[in-house]
This record gives structure tokens, sequence and C-alpha cells, in this order.
């Protein structure tokens, strides 16, 4: 028995779809008028309907009472007396409803029912999904099964009937799936009803998904107690919060953590074992990075802003030092910590050791002329710019012009005698400090070409 010869057959598979009763009598209704044009050149005035006690559905025909039907008009007109079998009280001009048997169509009509009908009832399905997900992104969907597994993407489907899709690049690293594996993926994106793609689609990578999953498991979160300040991950690999609280009383990154991490393995679980971080917000962007780097010390940080070679965006920049034994962990395998760190932070964040920022800051002293030293400024006019800030060569280069005409002493003619001598001077000083870098540099070299040379001594005398 096929779905046309029985037209409830069908229409349990519609409601199984979740397509509700408006949208199946309407698409019936249409889809029943264009096969009946089909069927009899002209269409017939048709009427559907749901009975609600039995759930079942009528199809009729509804045709004008006559003495006699016309010729080709049998479609449209009904007989007096054939008329009394479905209205025993129906008279001539009024109409009466007769069943359509849409299985005694010729197979072309069939057709046209069926594709129509679908069509209707798969753009209704899809303005449906649209409007029960549309407010729902961010979110954690659940009830998702794997169906298919592509190079390019993973099939979906929700609630054991929408199809979905997790697009490559939303799947997290190392990750692998099977039919029928069900999986927790968040809501990133719903595809207009007009597409012909899977309408929703979900995410594995994106950094709500930590977000969600810790709100299940602290429900502290959704009290307004603690929150998440901020989210940096790197799906599948790792993952860093910064966690606060709105409760003096409350410690947020114990509440996150749970009693013996539990809160936070089961998310890990969840997440097949991805590493998660969890650390105090603050402020204060210096501690923020200096916890973020953990569990590396950090010993210094520098802050500073730089324009973007490439767009010529300004670009906040930070230099953590850290111990020289302690620049591998501050990186993290794969560079995944420090990277993790700066979009914490909101910096590009870059590590230097002690031993280099030392070296550093002594070739950086030692690039500096002192104001005093210039034969162009007096000692009591070097005592004036020292007090104003312009104590060094390097500072008045870099310095405007008309802050510097403001301290009193110093005129257009003395500033330019000052402004050429720390030029020249300058130069000089930069060319001896490279020189002694170099030196420097060599006779570190030299000195572990000895050590390495005296190291494999030892070990030929072993």
């Amino acid at each position: 028995m096929s779905d046309f010869e029985r037209i409830d057959a069908l229409a349990r598979l519609v409601r199984e779809k979740g397509v509700n009763r408006e949208v199946l009598v309407n698409s019936l209704y249409e889809g029943l008028v264009k096969a009946t044009e089909r069927e009899y050149g002209t269409p017939q005035e048709i009427q559907v309907t749901w009975e609600q006690g039995t759930g079942d559905i009528k199809l009729e025909a509804l045709k004008t009472v006559v003495d006699e039907v016309a010729p080709g008009a049998g479609h449209l007109e009904i007989s007096k007396r054939d008329a009394k079998k479905y209205d025993s009280g129906a008279a001539v001009g009024e109409k009466v409803a007769v069943p359509v048997d849409i299985s005694s169509f010729n197979r072309a009509s069939i057709n046209i029912f069926r594709q129509e009908f679908l069509s209707l009832v798969r753009s209704a399905e899809r303005e449906q999904v649209y409007e029960e997900y549309g407010d729902r992104l961010d979110q954690i969907i659940p009830r998702c099964r794997v169906q298919q597994v592509y190079k390019n993407r993973i099939l979906v489907q929700v609630a054991g009937r929408i199809e979905a899709i997790v697009p490559a690049e939303e799947r997290a690293r190392g990750e692998r799936y099977d039919q029928g594996d069900t999986i927790t993926p968040v809501l990133i994106r719903v595809e207009k009803p007009e597409s012909s793609e899977p309408q929703l689609v979900l995410s594995r990578a994106t950094p709500e998904l930590v977000r969600r999953l810790f709100e299940r498991e602290a429900p502290e979160i959704e009290e307004g107690v603690v929150e998440i300040r901020a989210i940096a991950r790197e799906a599948g690999v790792r993952s860093k919060i910064a966690v606060a609280s709105n409760d003096m009383r409350v410690d947020a990154v114990g509440t996150f953590v749970g009693m013996k991490g539990s809160r936070v393995q089961s998310v890990m679980r969840e997440l097949n074992g991805e590493r998660i971080d969890v650390i105090s917000w603050t402020m204060d962007k210096r501690v923020l990075a200096t916890n973020a780097l953990l569990p590396a010390m950090v010993l210094h940080i520098e802050t500073s802003k730089e324009a973007d070679p490439d767009t010529g965006e300004e670009i906040q920049r930070m230099i953590a030092v850290v111990p020289d034994d302690q620049l591998s962990l501050a990186i993290g395998k794969n560079g995944h910590n420090v990277r993790l760190a700066g979009e914490l932070v909101g910096y590009r964040i870059d590590l230097m050791t002690q031993s280099g920022w030392e070296d550093s800051r002594k070739w950086k002293k030692m690039a500096q002329v002192d104001i005093a030293d210039l034969d162009s400024v007096s000692e009591k006019l070097a005592e004036r710019l020292s007090r104003a800030g312009f104590d060094t060569a390097n500072v008045i280069l870099e310095a405007k012009k008309d802050d510097i005409l403001s301290v009193n002493g110093v005129g257009p003619v003395t500033l330019k005698k000052i402004l050429a001598e720390a030029r020249v001077r300058m130069k000089a000083r930069g060319l001896q400090v490279q020189e002694a870098m170099k030196k420097a540099e060599e006779e570190k070299l030299l000195q572990q070409a000895e050590e390495a040379a005296k190291e494999q001594e030892e070990d030929s005398g072993e």
C-alpha cells in the first residue's frame, strides 16, 4: 500500500517530522488543487479537514448539485440523486462534499500532488526550524547524533529529526567521530529557510562551548555569583579562562575548579581531555598576563604600543621577562601557553629571558648620551632640561620641538645646535654600542666553544 493510496500514512510521516497541523492541512490543500488541475484540466474546489478526535484527515471536493451533470463537468458537478448519498437534504444549486480518492488519479497527477505536497512541507519545516532555533545562538544543542562523517564536515541529526552540520573548521583538533556517536556542540549559525543546505551550523571549536559547559557544572554562574570574563581557546589542545566573583565571600577559581577538581575535570572530559587553565580576572593587564603565563614565573613586564606594519593599526604589546630556565615552560608546547595568554589579555606577548633582558637594559643604558655631556648645553641649562624630563640626547631627539622650547633658556638657535650635536653624538654612540655588542657576542661564542671542548675532553677521559 503506497502513501498515495492512504493519505493518512503520508500524514503520519509528516507528523513524525514535527510539522504542525496547520502546515500539514495547507500543504495537502495546495498539492491536491494542483493535482486535480492536472487530472481534469481545471482545479476542483477542495477542502481538507482534520478530525481532532481520531486524528484522521479528510480530502474532499465541493461539487455543485445539478439535475443533470454537463459533459466533462463530472469533477465540478454532481447529480441530485448521487448527492443524496453524501447529504440526504442536498438541493440543486447547493454544494456537497465528496471524498477525493487520490489513488484513482493517473501517475502524472499523483506525482504533481506528491512533489507539491512534500515541497511545501519541507519549506514549512525549514521555516519552523528557523523560528525555533533563531534565538538559540551560542547555546548548547542537546541530543545530537552523528549521521555521516565527511572530509569537510560532519552531518548531524538534532532532536531525531533536523539535519545539522559541523564544518571542518569547527571541529576540535584530534576529535574523531563515527556514525551513531553523540556529540555536544554549540549552535553558531542558522541558515535562512531559502537555503538548500542544512540549516543548523554547529561548532565544537568555539570558546562559547567552554563557557556553556561550565554553566552546566556551576549553578553559581546562572545565579550571578561568579562569571567568566575572558576565554582564549585552542580547541582540542588548551583553554584559558579568566573568572571573577561578584561576592567577596566566594572564591571564583575554586568555584570553577570544584571540589577536588570535579567541575573542571568534568568539562575536560566533555572536551576529550582538552587542558583548561582557570585564573583570576583582574583589570590590571600586567597582573592578568602574569597569571595567564602560569606555570611559568614572570619577573617583569613592560608594555608598549606600536603600529602593525601591514594594517597600520595600533597593537598593544607586552614583553614578559621569565627566568632563563623557564622560557620553554612559558612558551608551552607549540607556543600554546604564550599565544593563549596573549589572546586572554588582549596583548601581543613577547617573552624574554632574565639574562637577555638584563643585557638589553645594559646596552640600552650604554646607548644613552647624558644631556650634560653635550657641548652645546651649559651646566645650568642641562639642569633645567633634566628637571623638565629631557635628561638624555635620546629623549631630546624624540621630543616635540615646542616642548623643548618651553624650557627657560632654550631658543630656536640653541635648540638647533642641541639637536644637531645630539644626532652626531647618538650616531657615534650607536656605533660604539654595536661594536661592543659584537665583541661580547664573539666572546660568548668562544666561551661556549671552550666549554663544549672541555666537556668532550672530560667524556673522552672517562
